[in-house]
C-alpha cells in the first residue's frame, strides 16, 4: 500500500498567500479540515496552514478585544504572513509505513504529496490511523491475541499453522519490538472461525510462545 492509495487527491481545499486568515478559517470550518496547502500558479506548493498556525496568528494584544474587533484585525492578516514555509513533503510512490515513520519522527500531522513540484494530494495522521485500524482488523469481529515469541525465522509460520490446524482463520496481524529484549518479538493477531478456548488450546502447546492477552472483539 502506497501514499497514492490513501491520500486525499486533488482537488483539495487550498488557499493562496494573499488569502485573508479569516477566509482560511471559514474554509477549515466549512470543509472540516485541519490543514490547508498554500499554492501559487499551477498547484505549486509554497506553504502550509494548520489550525495551530491560525491560532498563533491571533495577536496576544487582541485577547481583550471583542470578537468583531478581533475578526477585523485578522481580516488584515494574510496567509503568507503566518503559513509554514519549512515543511516536509512526500510522493505518491512512498509506502504508507514510511510516510507514518516520517510523520512520527518529525511529530507531524500531515504530509503534502508532490509530483515533482506540483501538489497532487495530502495524507494525514487520521488517514494513517485508519490504515492501522484496518490492518489490525479493528472493525472485524474475532479473537484478539497478543503473544511474545522468539525473534527468529519461522515463528509466524508456527503460529499460523497451529491456528489453521484447529480451523482458525488468521484475519490480521502485526508485530512490535518496543522495549522488549532483543531476542523477543511481540505479535498481535486477530483470529476468527474458532472459539477463544480452541485458540488458547492450540497455542498453549507451542514451546516458547508466551500469551500476554486474549479477548473477544466484536
Amino acid at each position: 500500500m502506497f501514499v497514492k492509495d490513501r491520500m486525499t487527491p486533488q482537488p483539495l481545499v487550498v488557499v493562496g498567500p494573499e488569502t485573508p486568515i479569516t477566509e482560511a478559517q471559514r474554509l477549515m470550518q466549512e470543509h472540516n479540515v485541519r490543514h490547508l496547502p498554500v499554492v501559487e500558479g499551477h498547484d505549486q506548493l509554497v506553504g502550509l496552514l494548520t489550525r495551530e498556525t491560525v491560532i498563533k496568528a491571533v495577536p496576544w494584544s487582541a485577547a481583550s478585544l471583542s470578537a468583531l474587533e478581533t475578526r477585523y484585525i485578522l481580516s488584515k492578516v494574510k496567509v503568507g504572513k503566518v503559513m509554514l514555509r519549512d515543511f516536509v513533503t512526500t510522493t505518491e510512490d512512498v509506502p504508507v509505513e514510511e510516510a507514518a515513520r516520517v510523520m512520527v519522527d518529525h511529530k507531524l500531522t500531515c504530509l503534502p504529496v508532490l509530483r515533482q513540484t506540483r501538489l497532487v494530494g495530502i495524507i494525514t495522521d487520521i488517514d494513517l490511523l485508519s490504515i492501522t485500524a484496518e490492518m489490525m482488523g479493528a472493525r472485524r469481529p474475532g479473537i484478539r491475541l497478543s503473544v511474545l515469541v522468539h525473534d527468529k525465522p519461522g515463528e509466524m509460520a508456527r503460529l499460523s499453522a497451529a491456528i489453521a490446524n484447529v480451523g482458525g482463520n488468521l484475519a490480521a496481524f502485526g508485530s512490535w519490538k518496543g522495549q522488549l529484549p532483543p531476542e523477543r518479538l511481540g505479535i498481535v493477531l486477530k483470529v476468527d472461525r474458532i472459539s477463544k478456548e480452541q485458540l488458547l488450546s492450540a497455542l498453549e502447546r507451542l514451546e516458547g510462545v508466551e500469551i500476554l492477552d486474549v479477548r473477544v472483539a466484536v
